[in-house]
């Protein structure tokens, strides 16, 4: 799968969402798609089992 283009998600996401964005934070905005993009990659690649199932009660401190 290539590598997302974060310019050619914010020009695609901008129009649908309505959300105004600062021509001066386009970088800064791009950056943070590049820093979310390589951990939801990392976490993509980890392996897990079948079998693993969600915790089915959150218990803080656990």
């Amino acid at each position: 799968m290539p590598e997302p283009d974060p310019e050619a998600i914010i020009a695609a996401l901008l129009p649908a969402t309505g959300i105004p964005v600062d021509p001066a934070w386009r970088a800064a905005v791009a950056a943070n798609l590049r820093v979310a993009g390589t951990i939801a990659a990392a976490l993509q690649s980890f392996p897990l089992s079948d079998e693993v199932e969600p915790a089915p009660v959150f218990e803080p401190g656990r």
